[in-house]
């Protein structure tokens, strides 16, 4: 592979900064993958990862991004707290970690203009949405979209999660080629079926909370059977599938 159009990439991210993010850490060394766990500098309504536990993950080679400082809709906030929702709890992780923090993931993916453009003054790289069903290899660094979500999702949310974000190329090839996709864990082998064929970037995101909530850790550890050791794919960081439209970085990984 020697350009960025031609690349095979797979990530993960994974939202909320849950202590069962550990265990999702865990799935994905074995299956030597990587990925990004987002997290708020202080969630209200459920336990988070200790800074111990982030600085660990992040000696371990996981990306550890911002989720806010309260995980709230910034939608809804103060527009005089946004900067400490965006920027703050930035440099909040980054004691924490002592590493730069190169991400934001918009809380409930909410976000507008005025928000985007706070994180990008903030000095973030990049901006992780909840668009789903995306392979796009180019994008908007500001609205990161995802394949798919660990999630039993129906078809009609689908639908509205693409409608919602403006994915109207993912809506057609969705309603001709993907809605009998029985379960989400199919529908991703045949996204990641095209990354392989194709090139582009395939990402799975969820929350670590949730799959327990729901029962989904085979169904986890079945997706992520599939996707892992696949010859010419590269296993990246969410903040890496930005940096991979750099000509630079085509050349290093080919």
């Amino acid at each position: 592979m020697t350009s960025s159009s031609t690349l095979a990439l797979v990530t993960t991210s994974w939202d909320d900064g849950h202590p069962l993010d550990l265990r999702v850490a865990e799935m994905l060394a074995r299956c030597g993958m990587t990925g990004t766990f987002f997290v708020p500098v202080c969630d209200p309504k459920r336990a988070r990862l200790s800074d111990a536990d982030l600085r660990d993950l992040s000696s371990c080679g996981f990306e550890i991004g911002s989720h806010g400082m309260l995980h709230r809709n910034l939608l809804k906030a103060p527009r005089t707290e946004l900067q400490w929702e965006i920027t703050d709890s930035k440099f909040e992780l980054e004691q924490a970690i002592g590493r730069k923090v190169s991400m934001f993931c918009y809380p409930i993916g909410r976000h507008d203009s005025y928000v985007l453009e706070q994180v990008r003054q903030a000095g973030y790289e990049g901006a992780r949405t909840t668009r789903m069903l995306s392979t796009e290899a180019d994008f908007d660094p500001m609205y990161v979209p995802t394949s798919i979500q660990a999630y039993r999702h129906s078809s009609s949310e689908y639908l509205k999660n693409l409608l919602r974000n403006g994915g109207v190329k993912d809506m057609l090839r969705y309603c001709t080629s993907l809605y009998q996709c029985d379960s989400w864990v199919e529908l991703g082998r045949r996204l990641f079926d095209r990354v392989l064929s194709q090139g582009g970037t395939w990402h799975l995101y969820g929350h670590s909370w949730e799959i327990e909530k729901y029962g989904l850790w085979d169904e986890l550890a079945e997706i992520l059977a599939y996707v892992c050791n696949r010859p010419g794919v590269q296993y990246v960081r969410t903040v890496d599938t930005l940096r991979a439209a750099a000509p630079a970085y085509a050349t290093q990984i080919a």
